[in-house]
Parts: structure tokens; sequence; C-alpha cells
């Protein structure tokens, strides 16, 4: 089977998109393939489709059927990349939202855009300790549809991260899986070190950057200050999150290469 792609970077969490369409069934098999070293070497894979509402571009659906901000960043950057619409304000759909979303594009260059899109609201956020060996670990599950994140100002080293995964996989059910270690930098600035689990194609990175997990920080600090607008660093850029009556992230999106893949299936 030969498939359309771009590889896009949005904060260097790269995500490659297949553009032709794809039976639902084969999606969690082509997103294994594809992101592999022998193919696009990505950190997630979505779909597009046709939109299920005519005010909408396009759909965006995850390999796992999770939401994914960036991959959603990166849809909107690809509208006007491609040049679907002139009109740099538009409405797209997402796996993980039930409505659709708000995206707003503005070109730097041919390859190279800023994009700010909406964000579904968060479905419940709830404290919870956890063990890990021996010692109890403080944090917050922010759940959104499609996608739960872990934050904890705990800051873990690299072999914690898939035993943190195991115990809060015993406590919550969800698509996805995400964990998001916080430190404050200065006021409104913070980083995060984001590694994200998916259930269906059973893949885990340390993503350069994770959108639903910014915008989950995000929500959480705005809960517990009054600020709404916050920084976010992360390894591969940074992601500004906005929240209030509506919930926004935004960061730098870039198209490093397109084509097509040969997959057997």
């Amino acid at each position: 089977m030969r498939l359309n792609f771009v590889k896009i970077s949005p904060s260097k969490n790269m995500t490659v998109l297949i553009t032709n369409y794809v039976a639902p069934n084969h999606y969690a098999q082509i997103a294994n393939t594809i992101m592999g070293y022998e193919y696009v070497n990505a950190e997630q894979a979505g779909f597009i489709v046709a939109p299920k509402s005519k005010n909408s571009l396009l759909r965006l659906e995850m390999s796992g059927g999770e939401f994914c901000g960036n991959a959603l960043l990166g849809a909107a950057a690809y509208c006007y990349y491609k040049g679907i619409t002139e009109n740099n304000r538009f409405l797209l759909e997402s796996s993980g939202a039930e409505s659709p979303l708000a995206c707003v594009v503005e070109a730097k260059s041919s390859n190279h855009f800023e994009a700010k899109a909406e964000m579904p609201y968060p479905i419940s956020i709830k404290d919870i300790v956890i063990n890990l060996n021996g010692r109890s670990i403080s944090g917050s599950c922010v759940q959104l549809n499609g996608i739960t994140h872990f934050l904890t100002d705990y800051w873990p080293c690299k072999d914690d991260f898939n035993l943190i995964i195991e115990t809060i996989s015993e406590k919550i059910e969800n698509k996805a899986i995400g964990i998001i270690p916080y430190r404050k930098l200065t006021e409104k600035e913070y980083e995060i070190w984001p590694y994200v689990y998916v259930k269906e194609t059973g893949s885990r990175f340390f993503e350069q950057a994770c959108g639903s997990g910014s915008l989950a920080l995000g929500i959480y600090l705005s809960k517990k200050s009054k600020e709404n607008e916050f920084n976010i660093h992360q390894p591969g850029g940074i992601i500004n999150v906005e929240t209030g009556v509506k919930n926004y992230i935004s960061t730098d999106v870039r198209f490093t290469c397109e084509g097509f893949v040969d997959i057997d299936l």
C-alpha cells in the first residue's frame, strides 16, 4: 500500500500525517510502521479524513483514537501550507474532541507557521498519590477525552517513567497516558519533561513537546493561581497556553518533508 504523508515539527514533536484515506482498523499497524527508524522516524502519527461537520475543513484522527494538541496544530498549519483555505481562521475536528475546534494560523515562510488552536475542556482533575519504589509521589490526573496526564512536581530519573506508567495504568483507564513532571522556572514560565504511552499502538516516547500535556498543566496552574497565560518549556521548544472561557495552545510549526511510504499490510 502506498500512502502519502507530511512530516511536521510542532516544537520538534515530530508528527506524521497520512493524507489519503486509510481504513481505521489499519491505523495502529500503519502508525507503528511509519513511526519506526526504517520509515519516517516520528513520535506520533495521525490520519486526515473528511470532517463530520460541513463547517470544518477536515478531521484529524490519531492512531490510537487519542487527542493530541500538537498534531492538531500541525493539521491546522497543513490547511494553510497546502492552500486548502486562504482564511487563516477556521474550524477543525479531532479524535478526542466532541466539537470542532477553532484554529488560527500565521505564515512566517513557505514551510514555517505559527499555529494556535482551541483545546477541549478536561473531563476531570483529581489529586492522587502513587507509590514509586516505596516512595509516595503526589500529583494530579487531568483527564481529557482520549488522554489522561499525570502532573507531578517530582522530577524523576529516566528509568522511573515506565514504572510510573505501570502504576498509573492501574488507577486510570484511557486511550493514552502522559507523564508530565514539571518545575517552575520564573513567573509564568514552567518546564516539563513529557512521556506519552498510547495503548492501541503500545508506543512509549519521551516527546520533544506535548501540546495536551502543556494544556493540562496550564489548566491545573490556573486553578491554583489567578494567572491564565503560561509558557511551557520542553525539550523541543515552548508551547504557550491560554486558559479561560476557552483554552488555547500555540507554537511554531515547521514542515520538514513530504512524500509517500510503501507499506505491506
